[in-house]
């Protein structure tokens, strides 16, 4: 069997499927006679529920309760369901506003069974009595507009039926809407066959607002993706307006969950989407089949759509009157609507045939309606069910597009994939991020951005007498191993590296300067702990870290065919220096004032001021710290020890007091002899003799 007759008959048996659950058809059927429905031979278990159609007693302008009737009542009978409009009543039609009581008796020879009563919705308001009891009230009925109240909700009523006749007795008022009555039918049956309806009936209605709920939002979400396919868009609108209309008819879910929606509203709410889906539908069929449309219609029938939409500025009563003029166009757009997809199956375009049985269904099912809220037939609404037949099919239809296109999107997908891994160890993603591109390859030559970032140099002390023991190999090797320390500290403290410099690293840390600290601590003992495993000869590695927080501009250098990325100030070059005097202090970490004032409050930290520095090209001078916290006990005391001397000797110096600076260093010199940062002090003071 072909891929073709299997979604036949898969759509087939769905629309069967959705027909057979919507409606409970009986074929035993007995109508209402002068009034009177004669049901001493209807027997529910066997002949289930019955319809309560047939010439029910009128009274017209008159709001009439159980005991205001007698036996010598005036009345005229009218056809139920059906509506009031154009009925002759002392030789005049009727209008459709006004309100009116209708009245039906029902011989029975029932006996201890509990019934159900299924009241569909009204033009526009009413009032139910079974007997002498009010069961059900829906709006307000009112002899006037103003002191009346539109709601149109089907309900539900169980009783147990009077010894003798079972009266029914119904008050109708109209203001709000171009039609006045009873449109749709009235069920009888046993209590548990109507309950066993309204929930059949109330789940098929949110199995199918579900469907067209996810298949609205997924649509959506492609057009929100892809743009350029603009016909999800189209799908997706449709969708939502008949799931809407869904919620709206036929039980009236939406109602029955805000008891108080606005009338107006509401009507408004269904009438959007039979102005405006259709039109939206045949865009949608035109951007499947261009070369079998003839694309100015869809534009006419679009305009023409929105034009009738905007008679829903007005009342109700107005707009509603532009349902059956709107019919005829509607006919019309379907036969276009057939006429593109049969030339599509000529063609033999890819899912036409699919397309065109789901829109065979469709459009028999909305000519259903149409004849329906006109009352020409009488059956009930299924314009859902066959446009969630016909969905289903442009679904698949869609699925079979898409998954083309996923195929082709997978192998180039594949190859972008491991060119975008192999990219992010060049450029790191954060750098593309912070110019705010996607890919590299939106990246244009002078792109930057300004930012505030903590920047951090890292360098391997003495290399060059490390690599000269190794061979090219080995001192790659080694490097490597190192850095594949580096690299994951820096990421877990919410760096990453900007650029690897020989032996060394610099990264950025755009969010705190503490974490760019933390970093460095965690680095140090990580060397620790590689210098007992896997130490490089008899000599320890050293490493030193200068870190600086300040203004950078981080953007592409170079030329088209040949560029790339840094990081260009001030805030950079000081850092890069107190890396270098790392060396010259004998200290693994140095930060600059700017980072200090920011992490010693939260980070518990041990440091030392070292003095000013001057900046590159600035008359202005940076204040620098030693931090020891990761230097080992027997140095952190000594530090502490002589602290207070050696920095009372650096105020002497900046003071230009050099003698008592001296002695102040000799001081600390004598309890600390190793301590470069004094020499240094020392060695200046010497050379300004």
């Amino acid at each position: 069997m072909n891929t073709k007759s299997l979604v036949v008959k898969y759509y087939l048996a769905f629309a069967l499927a959705c027909l057979m659950l919507s409606s409970c058809s009986n074929y035993k059927k007995v109508n209402v006679k002068k009034g009177v429905l004669d049901l001493t031979d209807w027997d529910f278990k066997h002949d289930g529920v019955t319809n309560l159609s047939g010439e029910w007693e009128f009274y017209w302008n008159q709001l009439l309760e159980p005991k205001d009737f007698s036996s010598n009542s005036s009345h005229k009978y009218i056809e139920l369901p059906g509506v009031w409009n154009g009925y002759q009543h002392n030789n005049e039609e009727l209008p459709g506003e006004g309100f009116a009581t209708f009245r039906l008796r029902i011989k029975n020879k029932l006996q201890n069974e509990k019934l159900g009563l299924r009241i569909p919705y009204h033009f526009t308001a009413y009032k139910l009595w079974i007997n002498d009891s009010l069961h059900a009230e829906n709006g307000k009925v009112a002899d006037s507009k103003i002191r009346s109240i539109a709601q149109t909700l089907p309900l539900y009523v169980y009783f147990s039926p009077p010894e003798g006749d079972i009266v029914v007795t119904v008050q109708i008022s109209n203001y709000t809407f171009d039609k006045g009555g009873s449109p749709a039918t009235y069920k009888l049956g046993l209590e548990k066959q109507l309950i066993a309806i309204r929930a059949r009936q109330v789940a098929l209605d949110l199995f199918l607002a579900g469907i067209l709920f996810i298949m609205a939002f997924h649509h959506l979400g492609l057009y929100y993706l892809m743009k350029k396919e603009i016909y999800t868009l189209y799908f997706s609108i449709v969708c939502f307006l008949v799931m809407f209309r869904t919620i709206s008819l036929g039980e009236s879910f939406l109602i029955e969950l805000f008891p108080d929606f606005d009338f107006e509203a509401y009507t408004r709410l269904v009438f959007i989407g039979y102005f405006i889906g259709p039109p939206i539908f045949i865009l949608f069929i035109q951007k499947l089949y261009p070369k079998d449309s003839i694309l100015i219609l869809g534009k006419i029938f679009m305009l023409i759509g929105v034009l009738f939409a905007g008679c829903l500025i007005f009342p109700a009563n107005v707009s509603s009157k532009f349902i059956t003029p709107y019919a005829l166009i509607l006919l019309v757009l379907y036969s276009y609507l057939l006429f593109i997809l049969i030339r599509a199956c000529v063609n033999k375009r890819e899912g036409s045939f699919v397309a065109l049985f789901g829109s065979v269904i469709m459009v028999g099912t909305v000519i259903n309606d149409i004849l329906y809220d006109n009352q020409i037939i009488n059956t009930g609404y299924y314009s859902s069910y066959g446009l969630v037949v016909f969905i289903f099919s442009q679904s698949f239809l869609l699925s079979i597009k898409f998954t083309n296109a996923f195929s082709s999107i997978v192998k180039l997908s594949s190859n972008i994939k491991k060119i975008n891994i192999a990219s992010n160890r060049f450029v790191p993603s954060e750098f593309l991020s912070f110019l705010g591109k996607e890919s590299i390859v939106d990246v244009k030559l002078g792109d930057h951005v300004t930012k505030v970032m903590t920047i951090f140099f890292a360098d391997i002390r003495s290399f060059t007498s490390i690599s000269e023991s190794l061979t090219p190999e080995e001192n790659f090797n080694f490097i490597n191993s190192l850095l594949n320390k580096f690299g994951p500290i820096v990421r877990k403290n919410n760096g990453f590296i900007d650029k690897f410099i020989g032996d060394g690293i610099m990264a950025l840390f755009p969010d705190n300067p503490k974490d760019a600290l933390v970093a460095a601590i965690e680095l140090l003992k990580e060397l620790e702990e590689y210098n007992v495993n896997n130490g490089i000869g008899s000599a320890p590695v050293k490493l030193g870290i200068g870190i600086n927080t300040g203004t950078l501009m981080l953007g592409t250098i170079g030329e088209e065919e040949r560029m790339d990325g840094t990081v260009i100030s001030d805030s950079v070059n000081l850092a890069s220096r107190l890396e270098g005097l790392t060396k010259i202090f004998s200290s693994n970490i140095i930060v600059s004032e700017n980072v200090l004032l920011e992490v010693k409050d939260v980070l518990d930290i041990e440091y030392r001021f070292l003095g000013k520095v001057p900046v590159k090209g600035k008359n202005i001078s940076v204040a620098i710290y030693d931090v020891f916290s990761s230097d080992s006990k027997e140095m952190k005391s000594i530090k502490h020890e002589i602290k207070e001397d050696f920095e009372k000797a650096i105020a002497c110096y900046e003071n230009e007091s050099f003698n008592e600076a001296k002695k102040l260093f000799v001081k600390v010199q004598t309890l600390f002899p190793d301590d470069l940062a004094t020499q240094y002090y020392l060695d200046l003071i010497n050379n300004k003799k």
